[in-house]
């Protein structure tokens, strides 16, 4: 019989008080006997920490200093764990009852992958509505197409792909906290070879509400001009590779297309004259097709996984 792997889940917060009982209660219905919990608390003053008193059993380490953010506040956990496979739960979000079991018959019947991926729903805070549902193999399975064009989604990986391969970037260049970090994580892990495993299944519900980083509209812009960024970095680094070099140069061109396109529906002329320009400057005349069919592209992406009813 296969040892049960020990799965460490780290819980980074702040303020969390209106939803963080469900995050915890969650994993405590998972009753998966080699379990490690690690919260990051980032200083919550909001009666967050008279919470995790209640849960205070299940948490193996537990960290309440200041932080820079959710990814600073991941490093922080990673660096604490020692479990064989390490996933996040955000203060956010919940586990569906069989998370944990399903992660750990993948992990212990495909151990040669370092990634383990699983399915998520999105649901809205305020009335529990699922607005996006995403677990087909299609759009999970870890290849330059899926991590350039479509969510990120969630992923268990093993302790030592973090120590081979590096951790959670923090901040932009220009010093603010990073909210494209997993993606950053993700498309550096494809393009060094690692592949993981998919449970096609949904285990994973995030909670989406008005002032969330990365599921609210607030940060947009932010994000996209992030996945620039990556999209740069990268291209400097495998200009020697053909297929990567070229993906990377679609995933720039397709991230300042829908920039430019949320400019002309914000009525943001400016901006948008001055992404067109960009464009221009950076693709010539394969500018127009693009600025056409990238925004088509992701709208077709969203309408799979969009719960319409």
């Amino acid at each position: 019989m296969k040892r049960i792997p020990k799965i460490t889940v780290i819980i980074p917060c702040l303020n969390a008080k209106n939803t963080i009982q469900k995050t915890f209660d969650s994993l405590k219905k998972q009753n998966y006997p080699n379990l490690e919990c690690i919260v990051v608390d980032g200083g919550s003053t909001d009666g967050t920490n008279e919470i995790l008193e209640n849960y205070k059993e299940l948490i193996n380490i537990c960290i309440s200093e200041k932080d820079t953010g959710a990814p600073d506040a991941q490093n922080k956990g990673i660096k604490k764990a020692t479990g064989d496979i390490i996933g996040y739960l955000h203060s956010d979000d919940y586990y569906e009852d069989n998370m944990l079991d399903e992660i750990s018959k993948a992990y212990i019947e495909n151990s040669k992958f370092d990634i383990f991926t699983y399915g998520m729903e999105i649901e809205k805070l305020s009335d529990s509505k699922v607005i996006m549902s995403s677990c087909s193999k299609k759009n999970l399975t870890l290849n330059l197409n899926n991590i350039l064009f479509k969510h990120a989604m969630g992923h268990f990986y093993k302790r030592t792909l973090f120590q081979e391969c590096g951790y959670l970037k923090t901040h932009s260049s220009k010093n603010s906290v990073m909210y494209a970090n997993d993606r950053e994580h993700l498309i550096r892990l494809c393009l060094l070879g690692k592949k993981n495993y998919v449970v096609d299944k949904v285990l994973y519900r995030m909670r989406s509400h008005s002032n969330s980083n990365t599921l609210s509209r607030k940060n947009i812009v932010l994000i996209r001009y992030e996945h620039l960024e990556i999209a740069e970095n990268f291209i400097k680094e495998y200009s020697d590779s053909l297929y990567k070099f070229n993906k990377l140069i679609d995933f720039k061109a397709h991230n300042l297309s829908l920039l430019f396109t949320y400019f002309m529906l914000t009525l943001s002329v400016k901006k948008a004259s001055q992404t067109f320009l960009i464009g221009c400057k950076f693709k010539g005349y394969k500018w127009i097709l693009i600025i056409i069919t990238a925004p088509l592209r992701e709208l077709c992406y969203r309408a799979t996984v969009k719960k319409w009813f």
